[in-house]
């Protein structure tokens, strides 16, 4: 293959959001990984401080996820995606070391480190390619679970992961650097048609960080804010609840079956939000009914079947993969996890029904980000005072379930069906101003002499398209 061939595949857009699924998967998925096993892989007597450390990770995350649309726009993808690969790196240093010598403040220092680097995220991903990067990062966990599954398979006690974990997971990380240096600004990147994603003008410092502040000035990210707030505390819950009750290979178990399966049901909720013969309304209705109702079962039925557990009195027998009384607790954990994770899905297909400006789009998820980590903070937080476990899952369900409310509002009345020829700086496709243009044809009353330039931006001037 020749060196123009090798480009051109880079700059499509469909290669470019595999990598980002892949980096993301190399990071965020062993994240996942690692702290679904609960006490992020460690000893379940070491679940206090590494969930302290992961409330300052998550604590600082929010204030750099907040900036990230910034960063982002002004370092480029490569530059953002290698520096947050390096902050995972230290992070997961940090988790062998602390597990090997229990000194706490090396935990929380790096926790702080990632925290400040982690702003790349799913930051750059909209629309149909939601399901594509999220399931890749599915797949980095469940990498990430199988490791300590096989090497955990005949330990039936509570116990840490071996080192070995740790330092496969490092090196992974090592790859997802190098790799982050084929990433590719939104302005290089060129469809099939030849037309590049978007034709952004270049801003200063300044600029960015007042249109990064000017984004909270969209009220439905307001009115999504209480779905926001939970939408990764599941993973904390999770964690914990696992550790606390399961044996080491019961929870290498949960957590590699719950992510692959989670892949799985993300193409079928993908197809049912493409659907092309529905209105974008109503498929965000579909898709918000078809994770939310058994979000909604799954934690009531955690709710009661935690309502007695004594955090200060752990299960001196934890249960295993081999016992009759795992097969509930199986079933939970999938239905939680599952419904859990395809709410992020939803959340990110609405954010892509607001707008198709690559920057705009990189600052609302930003945003969201930044309230997801406040939440898992918190989360983090709370579950470090070793709080009632029936309270933890009692506001999460609040909290989902007023933000399922709310989405329904906002997919009922302020989802439309497109957003093209509405913003500045995104370049429509080919196929798109055909399309409107038959429309317009269609249409009587107009002068056929002006049909082109109606909608489209003319090449004489740099005007705002205006559309139907």
């Amino acid at each position: 293959m020749s060196l123009q061939k090798i480009k051109h595949l880079l700059r499509n857009p469909y290669t470019q959001n595999f990598i980002i699924g892949i980096e993301i998967g190399l990071t965020g998925g062993l994240y996942v990984a690692l702290n679904l096993l609960g006490a992020a892989g460690g000893k379940p007597d070491s679940a206090s401080t590494i969930n302290t450390a992961n409330s300052v990770l998550c604590a600082c995350y929010a204030v750099s996820a907040f900036f990230g649309g910034t960063v982002l726009n002004k370092l480029g993808p490569a530059i953002t995606a290698c520096l947050g690969t390096v902050g995972y790196t230290l992070y997961i240093g940090s988790l062998w070391h602390f597990d090997q010598y229990a000194v706490a403040a090396f935990p929380i220092f790096a926790a702080a480190c990632l925290g400040i680097s982690m702003s790349y995220s799913e930051e750059n991903e909209r629309g149909s390619f939601v399901a594509v990067s999220l399931n890749l990062q599915a797949v980095g966990s469940i990498i990430g679970g199988f490791i300590p599954l096989i090497i955990n398979r005949n330990k039936a006690t509570s116990a840490g992961v071996p080192v070995v974990v740790y330092a496969v997971f490092i090196a992974m990380d090592i790859v997802a650097a190098v790799l982050a240096f084929t990433l590719q600004p939104p302005g290089k990147v060129i469809r099939k048609d030849g037309t590049n994603i978007a034709d952004l003008k270049p801003r200063t410092l300044m600029q960015e960080l007042v249109g990064n502040f000017e984004a909270l000035k969209d009220w439905k990210l307001w009115i999504m804010l209480p779905a926001f707030l939970p939408s990764q505390s599941y993973l904390v819950y999770g964690g914990s609840v696992n550790v606390y009750l399961n044996s080491l290979r019961a929870r290498s178990l949960l957590s590699f079956c719950a992510v692959t399966l989670q892949v799985f049901l993300a193409w079928g909720l993908r197809w049912l939000l493409d659907y092309q013969k529905f209105s974008r309304r109503t498929r965000a209705l579909a898709g918000l009914t078809v994770v939310g109702v058994p979000l909604m079962a799954a934690w009531i039925w955690e709710v009661i079947r935690v309502r007695h557990y004594d955090r200060h009195r752990p299960p001196t027998d934890p249960t295993d993969w081999d016992e009759g009384r795992f097969a509930p607790v199986f079933i939970l954990f999938m239905l939680n996890w599952c419904a859990s994770a395809l709410f992020q899905y939803v959340i990110m297909y609405f954010l892509g029904c607001f707008t198709n400006n690559p920057r705009k789009a990189a600052n609302n998820a930003g945003i969201f980000r930044a309230f997801l980590a406040v939440g898992e903070a918190v989360s983090f937080a709370v579950d470090s005072r070793k709080t009632k476990y029936v309270i933890e899952a009692g506001l999460i369900l609040a909290f989902y379930a007023v933000g399922l409310l709310l989405m329904g509002y906002l997919a009922v009345f302020h989802i439309g069906e497109s957003k093209y020829f509405q913003e500045e700086e995104v370049t429509i496709p080919e196929h798109v101003k055909l399309e409107h243009q038959h429309r317009l044809e269609a249409t009587e009353g107009v002068d056929p002499a002006d049909k082109i330039e109606i909608g489209f931006e003319s090449k004489s001037k740099k005007s705002v398209e205006v559309g139907p």
